[in-house]
């Protein structure tokens, strides 16, 4: 017999001239409540359990870099996936993305990066390409560092590729620290994509200047950057390679 099935007893038992058996009746009530209140805790451990479960796969951190646009899987001049940097310049958005070299100039170096100004259609111009013809494009290290650039009216920033497990890139720029946005390319986990904002590595273009409407860097906007570094998730510091910056 259950626990409630005692209380509806004791407060169903016939008088036969006497009181109540308030005892019994007291007795089987505060036995219900505490069976209910552990039947409560009970589900709440369930919940909290399942709970935490749950927590390590809502609470990951998103990429900074996301794929852009969604609809655009089949970009035109992208190898792979391109990745929204956030940036924008007029009416595009800035993607980075790879792109596959087929220079005969350089038979061995299969391998570029490009910034371009995409627009809602995915279609990836105009683009800034670059590629390492300074050390083998999938050795260690940091690859194809372009100067930040205006192509066509439309502002690019400065970028490149990191090959190895790097989490986290940062550069001097003008006497202080600054941490480069990352993404990892679609196409191999290895090859990290990187940018910086258009603030952090240079100043404003001067729009009124000769060179701008030529489509040119104009004066006071060339990063001045060194000590490259780049770090695994754990914070060690991973090897640099030859970080050449492409004018």
């Amino acid at each position: 017999m259950t626990d409630l099935d005692t209380f509806r007893a004791a407060l169903q038992q016939p008088d036969e001239g006497r009181p109540p058996a308030l005892d019994e009746i007291m007795t089987a009530g505060r036995r219900l409540r505490r069976r209910r209140l552990a039947l409560v805790a009970g589900a709440a451990t369930v919940l909290v359990a399942a709970t935490m479960a749950l927590w390590p796969l809502t609470s990951r951190s998103e990429p900074v870099g996301g794929a852009w646009p969604a609809a655009a899987v089949d970009a035109r001049g992208s190898w792979g996936q391109p990745v929204a940097t956030g940036l924008r310049s007029k009416d595009r958005e800035i993607v980075v993305t790879a792109f596959r070299n087929n220079n005969p100039a350089y038979p061995d170096i299969k391998f570029g990066v490009r910034a371009c100004a995409a627009d809602v259609a995915g279609e990836l111009a105009p683009c800034h390409n670059q590629f390492d013809d300074v050390a083998p494009d999938r050795s260690p290290g940091f690859h194809a560092i372009g100067l930040p650039s205006n192509l066509d009216y439309y502002d690019l920033p400065m970028y490149g590729y990191y090959v190895g497990p790097a989490a986290k890139i940062t550069v001097e720029s003008r006497g202080r620290l600054v941490t480069a946005k990352t993404a990892v390319w679609s196409e191999d986990e290895n090859i990290v994509l990187f940018w910086f904002t258009f603030d952090d590595v240079y100043q404003k273009v001067d729009k009124n200047s000769p060179l701008y409407k030529e489509g040119k860097v104009t004066p006071g906007q060339l990063p001045d950057v060194s000590d490259w570094t780049a770090y695994d998730a754990d914070g060690k510091e991973l090897p640099v390679g030859k970080p050449f910056v492409i004018g």
